[in-house]
């Protein structure tokens, strides 16, 4: 990835954290909402910008909607604050990477693995 795709991946990242954190996102669908912005892609050409979100507090299909709603406003900021002629189209995505690992940690603490015994494992004499 280049230099210049990788640093608007990070500036956009921010920007969109700091615009939900400041309230500056006025949809209901957002409004009891904690929006974690996780990641960000771009394509190469920076058309379009894959955005990566967790969310605490409501159901993530009604998040997603509100956010899908609000992306034009959002991609108008994103323009403006970081000083492009013309933003990447936003597309949001559920990052599901802690819920996969929390499912897997999960997974893991719910196998009995039985402690061997002293002498068990060994071979005996005279077998």
């Amino acid at each position: 990835m280049s230099m210049r795709v990788d640093r608007v991946r990070g500036q956009i990242r921010k920007e969109l954290a700091a615009m939900l954190q400041r309230g500056e996102v006025h949809d209901p669908g957002l409004a009891l909402s904690m929006i974690s912005i996780t990641d960000v892609t771009l394509s190469r050409d920076l058309h379009y910008a894959l955005v990566y979100f967790t969310v605490m507090g409501q159901d993530v299909a009604q998040v997603m909607a509100a956010l899908h709603r609000a992306s034009g406003f959002m991609r108008a900021r994103v323009a403006k604050a970081l000083g492009l002629r013309l933003a990447p189209e936003l597309r949001f995505q559920p990052d599901l990477s802690l819920k996969r690992a929390d499912d897997m940690e999960r997974l893991l603490k719910s196998i009995h693995i039985p402690k061997e015994r002293p002498g068990e494992g060994e071979a005996q004499p005279g077998a």
